[in-house]
């Protein structure tokens, strides 16, 4: 579908000259990324995801799917000219563009209503955006070293049920059976084993108070917005092609990085980001496009798992929830205890790039064939071609004697 502004088609702002305004702007697509600009106007920039910053002065900024962004716009001092807003699809990130999407979406902004003068639009470009990497936090945090890493791999590739899949290190997420809070909070001490929660569940399990790095390894050709659960992270580095622990491969940002929730990880490319584990929980973490996500781009925080069965309870409305559905509401991901997964989500993996057990088996078994064949052909060539018939003539003259 076609993308709109504010609350839905031809809706408007006033502004009243002089004043400065807060506008809250908030993604809220299933896909695509919107460059947001004012003609006439710069934009300061005093907040992402949450998280306050020090004002930027820019002329557009960019949203990827999920993302936050607050900015003050100073009014005009005069009311003879109304202007447009835009938000504008980034159209890169498209296959293909269908003819009847509108990817240049307008609201009016006026200063006065009752005339129709708008200033010419302006193509501002996506050049003159902003860097999310450089914006400074308020509240000054500087990164510290990690304690425990985590790296992910992003990719898609067709799998063994014949889809293409969006997967992290070549492993898609699937749902399992038992939500995985609930198997938290039934499995006792299985609770901090990850194979519980599931083979393709993508379960890291991160010890209380932790510092946390996620590295992620963009290796698709598109680029990919990530959210976390229950955390804000800092943008802490970001290169081109693979981290390979080279540190000298990494722009880094260690000096009271920028902290948010929803970061973009280009194409062919890596960003690096730290958060404390200071939220025990179950939290989720994935990509922001829609069907990237029902496609299995996805993995599981699990945090402090027994300091969750310590000082919490799960709902009762959880359990009466799974009791609605038919589902089972403890256990491990299969319903069952312990590390017994007999019958949880799985089997969806890489086609594999070689040769099987079995499929080396029948190779060898084709190439025996042809070799008892081609021995057959060389001894049968190589046998006296006469030899029967002389036998028979000679049968026949002794028989005649």
């Amino acid at each position: 579908e076609s993308g709109f502004m504010l609350s839905g088609v031809n809706d408007s702002i006033t502004f009243t000259p002089g004043k400065t305004y807060r506008l809250r702007l908030i993604n809220m697509s299933g896909f695509s990324m919107f460059y947001f600009s004012i003609d006439g106007h710069s934009l300061d920039i005093i907040e992402i995801d949450g998280i306050e910053t020090q004002r930027k002065t820019v002329q557009s900024v960019y949203l990827t799917a999920a993302q936050r962004v607050s900015v003050l716009v100073t009014a005009k001092n005069t009311t003879d000219t109304n202007y447009w807003m835009h938000a504008d699809m980034n159209t890169d990130m498209f296959d293909t563009l269908p003819a009847d999407l509108k990817v240049n979406i307008t609201a009016p902004l006026y200063y006065n209503a009752s005339h129709n003068n708008f200033a010419p639009s302006e193509d501002v470009g996506m050049g003159s955006t902003f860097d999310d990497m450089v914006l400074t936090p308020v509240v000054v945090e500087h990164a510290v070293p990690y304690d425990h890493q985590v790296n992910l791999t992003i990719d898609f590739q067709v799998t063994t049920d014949g889809i293409n899949r969006g997967m992290f290190n070549g492993v898609p997420y699937l749902t399992p059976k038992v939500p995985t809070l609930n198997t938290l909070f039934s499995e006792g001490n299985y609770s901090l084993e990850p194979t519980v929660y599931g083979p393709q569940t993508q379960a890291f399990i991160l010890k209380h108070l932790d510092m946390v790095e996620v590295v992620l390894n963009n290796l698709d050709a598109g680029d990919h917005p990530f959210h976390l659960h229950g955390h804000v992270f800092q943008l802490v580095g970001r290169g081109s092609g693979v981290y390979t622990g080279n540190a000298s491969q990494v722009e880094w940002h260690l000096d009271n990085p920028a902290r948010r929730d929803t970061v973009s990880v280009p194409a062919e490319s890596f960003v690096i980001i730290r958060f404390r584990a200071d939220n025990p929980g179950v939290w989720f973490f994935h990509c922001h496009i829609e069907w990237h996500l029902e496609s299995g781009l996805a993995a599981t925080f699990i945090e402090a798992p027994d300091v969750v069965q310590q000082r919490m309870k799960l709902p009762q409305s959880f359990i009466d929830t799974c009791k609605a559905a038919n589902l089972p509401y403890e256990g491990n991901a299969a319903g069952k205890q312990g590390l017994d997964l007999k019958g949880a989500p799985d089997g969806v993996y890489l086609i594999y790039d070689g040769f099987t057990a079995k499929g080396k088996g029948a190779m060898a078994g084709c190439i025996l064939a042809a070799l008892l064949g081609m021995a057959s052909i060389i001894l049968y060539s190589r046998a006296d071609p006469h030899k029967e018939a002389r036998a028979i003539a000679a049968a026949k003259k002794a028989a005649a004697l």
